[in-house]
């Protein structure tokens, strides 16, 4: 029997997680925002966990286009 494994499962989820992390971090910036509160953890936070998510779209596209050697 062949084992078969699919290799663009991993960036695939990558690309998923990066667009949640950047949605959670936008809005993690935006919400306090909108209830006219000083957060200045939330801002430090957001940033952080946006940027975090960007990065994961961004290297798991690169990692999808790669090509593999085989």
């Amino acid at each position: 029997m062949k084992n078969s494994t699919s290799e663009n499962a991993g960036p695939a989820w990558g690309i998923a997680a990066g667009v949640i992390l950047t949605v959670v971090g936008l809005s993690l910036g935006l919400f306090p925002r909108a209830l006219n509160s000083t957060g200045t953890l939330n801002d430090f936070l957001s940033s952080g966990v946006a940027m975090m998510g960007i990065f994961l779209v961004a290297y798991s596209i690169h990692e999808l286009r790669r090509k593999h050697h085989h």
